[in-house]
């Protein structure tokens, strides 16, 4: 089963969106080294140490929120 990481770009600010990212087998990359791009496409820096929640998905890159839901229902 693949897991799935909340991250952030590297020009992240205090009000960016969050993206998620699959994770490897390496896990969490908290930081920085994420290893591979997140969902919408968009390249990465690290992860952020937050659970995904239903919550937490409104401050979340909408096309990212999009493929996961998609993703996880399948």
């Amino acid at each position: 089963m693949i897991e799935y990481s909340f991250c952030e770009s590297i020009a992240a600010g205090p009000n960016a969106r969050w993206h998620i990212r699959p994770l490897t087998q390496r896990g969490k990359k908290l930081g920085g080294g994420a290893d591979t791009p997140a969902l919408c496409g968009c390249q990465v820096a690290w992860d952020i140490d937050v659970e995904i929640t239903e919550h937490h998905l409104n401050h979340s890159c909408p096309p990212c929120v999009e493929i996961a839901k998609k993703l996880v229902c399948k």
